[in-house]
């Protein structure tokens, strides 16, 4: 190999290396955390972004997990198991995130489920009881942290790399305590959010991807209509010339101009009237009948749900469809026929909640209905055909569009913003304004003005609503004292505080500067503020800004002024040293000589001005001069729901001690499976015609009581034996299985191998026999080739297979050979090795040049004789053209 090839191997192994390892680190993910489902979509460099499967090979995972004592069960497994354990399993926690116990969501929820939730705190923060030991409450934040670990571990198992990063979806309506609650459940699932990203943008951001638009603005309405609630989001579009390090490039703005709510209109509500439907029909047929009622068994209320919700899906598709559930309620099964004419009319008021949504949307963004290009239809419960039909009565059918897949346009939205935040992708330059939904105000007195002057309360809307988040904010007041902003946010129709802020250090950042030089004794105060990347409130700076007078702004005057003389001085002795150099220039040498030798010959009176030297500019200075002086700032939140870290670090300690378990209980799960399959192998395994073929009668009944007694034995305590019996079992099986299975293969490959050996030494003799007969011996002498030790290696290895083909036909099937398919395998190579080297040397001696014979005299005469008769021939294409007299131009011209 040459050197720049193994150089170039080596280049190319170490990009490959240094490649994977690039991607494991900036693989990203967007999360789509639904009510109802949950997506994890992963952008990986050198990959198209795409939705991540779960452990069913499915692209979303049910928002649902399941705790018996100290185990969980999450996804499918939890939807399955709730109709069991309905006061075990939490279905759409993200409903109650940041909820109190009075509050009408808990009170709902509760209703709806037959989990046991707790007041915890006099706050009236909940947790769920589900029994567990030491009496612990699990506060919906860990419930969400455990789905979401779930679905980084999932991720993880699917790719096969390491993931932390991830962009999480939120509805867009979440406040503040909503934002805190998710926040910590991030926190305590050990995820690095890159941010969260409301629902609508989500959905617009996806939108735009494949798209582009003018530069004036277009504006699309999207209906996103989820399990728990629909929101209407209201985006303009458009593109926009936008200077990147000196170079214009069309850029794309989505900008969420608002949205609207409504928590009774999703798909969660309809399955709750589907329900009532069914369990209104059972009581109205079987109720009677039946010792207790129905709607005290949590079992049966859970099972019917979750048939409330198959029917919806059904009905979507389909005219007609039959609600059946065996053993409903105190062993009486149950079966009705559904229609989507019955469904529709259960959802009919739901409708105009529907319109008013639009009306809403409309109204918070200051549009018209005209003013919507389109409507973009999202989320699961936007297929319901009647909810369709009323998008259609409101802006015509020709604009509702479907031009995403509304199941995934969120979750891909998300994770295309994850990876625009990482240098390390390429990724469509869009620019997204996310909103919050509430407006904030700042409330505090401002200071009067005079000796008797009283201190004039203010409010100032620092936050309209709908305003951006991950922006830095800030609003000014001149005082010259400490002061206290309270924070109040919109909540309704009214405001209600939810933080304060203590600016301190005012008088002592007065006391800093000089009297005489401040143009105000009263600074101003400028407090800063912003919503972070969850779209939380927080200010953490304040500074006190005095305007000073510039002590040296009239010395910096005068030396402007002196500087300014000083050019004009430079500009016109150099106009007069250049008018000299010419009129010098213009005249002959003799008056030249004339003039220097009279010049030299009398004495100059006249003496030349000092030449000024250039010196820069002075630097500009302004009559007034900013200075900024930090200030202590003391952020409180009334009434947060923020974890202490006291409470998350129970939160982790106990995770981990039930993710252990889980682990020990997956190897003990492993260890049965291992065992229970190894059982079942064994007994086809022994009556297999190669097993049959290398064992004899006693040794196969041993195996078949081995597996026997196994079996017995795992029937009998496999559910209560620890993973070393389990292990202890399947080595005694392995130990009767390896011989005879190592035995069968042998048997069958041992002819195979002596064949290949064959044919290696074939070509070996074939070889060696066309070297003796072309190339004579002093050829072959000049390379490495000995035809007596090759003749011998020959003979030797024939003998050697000899040998061994005669102890194979002797040896008895059921017990071992003395050699091994191995031992042939390292023969075959030393006679590959052999052969490759024999080929190597005939190819020298072929290579090597022949020596040209040398000419006679005789010949050198007679080539001598007939160069010197023979004429020259000329090569006619090589004459030049001959040219027509009349059109001067060469023949053939057109080519």
């Amino acid at each position: 190999m040459k050197l720049s090839s193994i150089t170039s191997f080596l280049a190319s192994a170490f990009l490959f290396v240094n490649n994977n390892n690039f991607s494991v680190q900036a693989a990203v993910l967007g999360i789509d955390y639904g009510a109802d489902s949950f997506k994890v979509a992963i952008a990986n460099p050198g990959r198209s972004m795409d939705i991540v499967l779960n452990r069913d090979s499915k692209r979303k995972t049910p928002s649902a997990i399941t705790i018996k004592g100290t185990e969980r069960s999450f996804g499918t497994d939890a939807v399955n198991l709730s109709g069991r354990y309905p006061d075990k399993t939490v279905l759409e926690a993200k409903t109650i995130l940041g909820a109190l116990y009075n509050d009408t969501v808990t009170k709902n929820y509760m209703k709806k489920y037959g989990t046991n939730i707790v007041k915890l705190t006099d706050k009236g923060e909940i947790g769920f009881d589900f029994d567990l030991e030491n009496q612990r409450i699990l506060r919906p934040q860990e419930i969400v942290a455990m789905q979401l670990k779930y679905a980084i571990e999932v991720a993880k198992e699917t790719e096969g790399i390491n993931l932390k990063d991830a962009i999480i979806t939120v509805p867009s309506y979440f406040d503040q305590t909503e934002r805190q609650a998710m926040k910590d459940a991030i926190e305590l699932s050990g995820i690095n959010p890159l941010g969260l990203l409301n629902d609508g943008s989500a959905v617009a951001l996806n939108y735009a991807m494949g798209r582009t638009f003018a530069p004036e603005p277009v504006v699309h309405m999207f209906v996103d209509m989820g399990a728990a609630s629909t929101v209407i989001t209201v985006a303009s579009f458009k593109s926009k010339l936008i200077k990147n390090n000196g170079v214009s490039k069309n850029t794309t703005i989505v900008n969420n101009m608002g949205y609207s709510v409504d928590n009774t209109l999703g798909g969660s509500e309809m399955d709750s009237r589907l329900r009532e439907l069914i369990i209104d029909h059972f009581e109205k047929t079987k109720g009677k009948s039946t010792k207790s009622p129905i709607r005290n068994n949590k079992r049966a209320m859970a099972r019917a749900l979750k048939e409330a919700n198959r029917v919806k899906t059904i009905l979507s598709v389909n005219s007609e469809t039959s609600a059946s559930l065996e053993s409903l309620h105190e062993d009486i099964d149950f079966s009705m026929k559904i229609t989507r004419q019955d469904f529709e009319k259960l959802v009919e008021d739901l409708g105009s909640h529907l319109v008013k949504l639009v009306d809403d949307a409309l109204k918070a963004t200051e549009l018209k209905n005209e003013s919507i290009s389109s409507v973009v239809v999202a989320g699961g419960g936007a297929r319901v055909p009647y909810m369709q039909l009323r998008l259609s009565d409101i802006f015509g059918p020709a604009r509702i569009s479907k031009a995403i897949n509304s199941d995934e346009a969120c979750v891909m939205g998300s994770v295309f913003k994850a990876a625009s935040l990482s240098s390390q992708f390429r990724v469509k330059d869009i620019r997204l304004r996310d909103s919050y939904g509430y407006a904030v105000r700042a409330v505090y007195s401002e200071e009067g003005s005079g000796y008797f002057a009283k201190e004039k309360p203010t409010k100032n809307l620092i936050m309209p609503k709908f305003s951006t988040i991950g922006v830095r904010k800030s609003f000014l007041d001149t005082r010259k004292t400490d002061f206290t902003i309270d924070f109040e946010v919109e909540s309704g129709s009214d405001f209600v505080k939810f933080a304060t802020a203590s600016i301190t250090g005012i008088p002592e950042a007065i006391k800093q500067m000089d009297k005489s030089l401040t143009v105000d004794p009263k600074p101003q105060i400028e407090v800063g503020y912003w919503f972070d990347k969850y779209g939380i409130f927080e200010t953490q700076s304040a500074y006190a800004i005095f305007n000073l007078t510039n002590p040296g702004y009239d010395a910096y005057l005068l030396d402007l002024m002196k500087w300014n003389e000083e050019q004009v001085q430079i500009r016109k002795a150099q106009s007069e040293a250049s008018s000299k150099s010419k009129s010098s220039g213009s005249e002959d040498s003799t008056q030249g000589n004339e003039s220097v030798s009279s010049s030299s010959s009398e004495p100059s009176n006249s003496t030349k001005p000092t030449p000024v030297k250039s010196r820069p500019m002075p630097k500009t200075q302004q009559k007034y001069e900013i200075r900024r002086v930090a200030l202590k700032v003391q952020y409180n939140l009334l009434n947060s729901n923020e974890l202490t870290k006291e409470e998350k670090k129970s939160a982790l300690d106990y995770v981990k001690s039930l993710e252990k378990l889980d682990r020990e209980r997956a190897a003990l799960a492993d260890a049965k499976n291992s065992l229970e399959s190894f059982i079942y192998k064994l007994k086809y395994f022994v009556e297999g015609a190669r097993v049959i073929a290398v064992t004899d009668e006693k040794q196969r009944n041993e195996i078949i009581n081995a597996y026997k007694q196994a079996a017995d034995w795992y029937e009998d305590k496999g559910d209560q034996a620890t993973i070393k019996q389990l292990q202890d079992q399947l080595k005694k099986l392995k130990d009767l299985h390896e011989p005879v299975h190592l035995r069968s293969q042998e048997y069958e490959s041992i002819p195979e191998k002596l064949e290949d050996l064959k044919q290696v030494i074939g070509s070996i003799s074939e070889l060696a026999k066309k070297i003796e007969t072309n190339y004579p011996q002093e050829e072959i002498k000049l390379v490495d080739i000995n035809i007596e030790k090759i003749s011998k290696n020959i003979a030797d290895t024939k003998k050697w297979i000899a040998d061994h083909e005669s102890k194979y036909e002797k040896s008895e099937p059921h017990k071992s050979q003395t050699f091994t398919t191995k031992d042939i395998e390292e023969k075959i190579k030393e006679q590959t090795n052999m052969l490759a080297k024999l080929t190597r040397e005939v190819i020298k001696i072929v290579a090597k040049p022949k020596a040209e014979p040398k000419p006679s005299a005789a010949a050198d005469k007679k080539e001598s004789d007939d160069l010197e008769l023979e004429e020259p021939k000329l090569d006619q294409s090589s004459l030049p053209v001959k040219l027509d007299d009349d059109k001067k131009e060469p023949a053939h011209d057109e080519l």
